[in-house]
């Protein structure tokens, strides 16, 4: 007996194919995603570093190739190097985009120099007490100590020459520690503190001078810098 052949036009067999195909995916969310995964400073400094790797790792392989005696020709040299290049290149991306990132994530440290020098304490003779303060002074340099761990002040006391040169230049260190003391309770920290008694600021002896009998202080706030020496 004589097979039968059945022919099916062509758009029939296409639309029969099309059933079958799987359907086309939305894949809009996890390209999302991935994207916000590599966005910002530290998403692209592991993208740069994940190729710094993997050219890293078609450099070594040709190597291996080298140094065991395998067949290597100009092209798959050229391909070396130019790997190698590539991953130092990446590699050197990644740091200054790790840089940038720790720079945002420290943002708070940034700041610049502001160094202030002033007298913020006032005492009459013999005394450790201050008849007068700055309060504002006092307060805005503790209040910057405490935000600023990085940054110092000096406090430094001194007395007229009424007196005595030992018991003015103990008088001297109490006037200090008030003034420390001042700082320490608008914030700063002790260890930020660096103190300096000096005694007797100079004049004739046995002289009444009010403009030695203060507490001067002197804040040094560095520049805070991430990754100084990359360029």
């Amino acid at each position: 007996m004589k097979k039968q052949y059945t022919y099916l036009p062509a758009a029939a067999i296409a639309l029969t194919l099309s059933a079958c195909s799987t359907p086309k995916q939305d894949t809009s969310a996890l390209k999302a995603e991935i994207d916000a995964a590599m966005a910002g400073h530290y998403g692209q400094s592991m993208l740069h570093e994940e190729l710094a790797e993997e050219n890293l790792e078609t450099a070594n392989e040709i190597l291996e190739h080298w140094e065991k005696g395998y067949y290597w020709n100009i092209d798959e040299k050229q391909a070396a190097l130019e790997a190698a290049q590539a991953a130092a290149q990446h590699r050197l991306q990644s740091e200054k985009e790790m840089c940038a990132w720790l720079t945002e994530a420290h943002s708070q440290n940034h700041h610049h120099v502001e160094t202030i020098h002033e007298t913020v304490a006032y005492f009459k003779s013999g005394s450790h007490v201050p008849f007068k303060t700055k309060e504002d002074t006092i307060s805005h340099i503790g209040h910057f100590l405490h935000d600023h761990p990085d940054a110092t002040a000096t406090v430094t006391a001194s007395t007229d020459t009424v007196g005595k040169p030992a018991a003015n230049q103990a008088l001297s260190e109490k006037r200090a520690k008030t003034v420390s003391e001042l700082l320490i309770n608008n914030g700063a920290r002790a260890s930020q503190l660096i103190v300096k008694a000096i005694g007797e600021a100079g004049g004739p002896d046995n002289t009444a001078d009010q403009k030695h009998r203060v507490a001067v202080v002197i804040s040094a706030h560095p520049d805070y810098i991430d990754c100084p020496k990359l360029k």
